[in-house]
């Protein structure tokens, strides 16, 4: 845990995200089956994915599920 805290913060002050991190359609889509049930619980999408895939986008973090959708297929499918 304290390891990707660590990372995320050298990613936020030396500048260096992970800026060829992709998904392909399919693994985004069983993620988003997998999210359903956390999404019961009140849980963001947005976050859950960032955890899931060890990435930090303080952007993607806020926003609300229907915007985290299209935020991840714009810029992390490919």
């Amino acid at each position: 845990m304290f390891d990707r805290i660590a990372t995320q913060l050298e990613s936020q002050i030396l500048g260096k995200e992970n800026k060829d991190f992709y998904i392909t359609l399919q693994e985004f889509e069983d993620f988003c089956r997998e999210f359903l049930f956390e999404e019961i619980k009140g849980k963001q999408l947005g976050k859950s994915f960032l955890e899931k895939y060890g990435q930090y986008n303080y952007v993607l973090s806020i926003l609300s599920n229907k915007a985290a959708r299209e935020h991840i297929r714009k810029f992390y499918i490919k």
